[in-house]
């Protein structure tokens, strides 16, 4: 918990690095730097507008950094996060859709609920094979994601479409079931000041609580940590509820607070973004806020990019990954010298 400046020093060398690497790829691509760098600013807060669409991406992006991360701390790698939230953004629908006339304060949290729930119950097959089967979960989290996806594109271009409407949706659900809208004229919702509060209350539940440290002595040494007394079961379980919940709540405020409806991949990947997020962020709340709202600038602004300077949308996705690289390079590099002068 001390600060630790060469950890912070780390994630500047290696965003550095890899803005510069950006460059050049642009550069030999042809595309002017400049003008791309000027559109992502633009894009991302060049407007009212465009400065309230960012910030209503850094909620499911948060969240499901939240939800790896969390699992990460015990060794617990679930990478089914995308699946989660789009099993959670399917249980609000139905739930929302059956709340209709119920005031917000009544209806919202029990959305919430719903989703959490569904979230962690999208999980619970993987988590019942790790802690009874010692199966490794990350091949079950991995497929759960597609068959999450697939029955979504089942339902929204079948049994739940909406007849009016032309892509694959759903009817919007109720208008009392809806997160409130915070700036007229823009679709900020307080979506994302429950993403903010989620990340503290884990921090706290991770940081400050008995659950959490056997949470993080399970992950740093999970044979000391049983010798100590502590339930590897109750660790790993707690953090399945925690990881599936969280990533179910993200679809939940996707569902109730920027699109009221469910489509076909409403999700441009948070879940596997996610990962990368928790990874840049060092695998901590307060870390994950903070890179959250870096990739939510870089996919709101390479939208912009596209349109604004021709560039393809496909380098802002190729720019994440190599932020993450960089970053983890770095530390590593860092972590090694260290040992090695120590």
């Amino acid at each position: 918990m001390a600060f630790n400046p060469e950890k912070y020093t780390s994630y500047l060398i290696g965003i550095s690095a890899s803005l510069a690497i950006f460059t050049i790829l642009l550069v030999i691509m042809g595309f002017s730097p400049i003008l791309s760098f000027q559109a992502i600013a633009y894009g991302s807060f060049g407007s009212i507008f465009s400065a309230s669409e960012t910030l209503i991406r850094i909620p499911p992006l948060l969240l499901t950094a939240l939800a790896f991360l969390v699992g990460f701390k015990a060794r617990f790698f679930n990478i089914g996060a995308e699946g989660q939230l789009y099993i959670g953004a399917l249980v609000s629908y139905f739930t929302a859709s059956v709340l209709g006339g119920v005031p917000a304060l009544v209806s919202i949290p029990i959305v919430a609920l719903a989703a959490f729930l569904g979230g962690a119950a999208w999980l619970a097959i993987p988590l019942v094979m790790r802690i009874k089967l010692e199966v490794n979960e990350l091949f079950p989290t991995l497929v759960m994601n597609f068959v999450a996806v697939l029955i979504i594109s089942w339902l929204t271009t079948g049994p739940i479409k909406d007849p009016y409407a032309i892509n694959p949706q759903t009817p919007p659900i109720p208008q009392s079931t809806w997160l409130l809208l915070l700036i007229p004229q823009t679709r900020f919702h307080l979506g994302f000041f429950i993403a903010i509060l989620l990340a503290l209350m884990l921090f706290v539940i991770l940081y400050k609580t008995v659950l959490g440290y056997e949470i993080r002595a399970v992950g740093l040494n999970p044979r000391a940590s049983v010798h100590g007394g502590v339930s590897m079961t109750r660790a790993i379980a707690s953090v399945g509820l925690l990881s599936g919940g969280l990533a179910g709540l993200a679809g939940m405020i996707e569902v109730t607070g920027a699109s009221h409806l469910l489509a076909q991949g409403f999700s441009p990947g948070f879940g596997y973004q996610g990962i990368g997020i928790a990874a840049v962020g060092g695998f901590h709340p307060i870390g994950a806020i903070i890179a959250s709202f870096f990739f939510s600038i870089l996919l709101i602004g390479g939208e912009n990019m596209q349109r604004g300077a021709g560039v393809p949308i496909e380098l802002i996705f190729v720019l994440q990954a190599v932020v993450v690289l960089s970053v983890l390079i770095v530390q590593m590099w860092i972590s090694t010298r260290g040992k090695r002068y120590a």
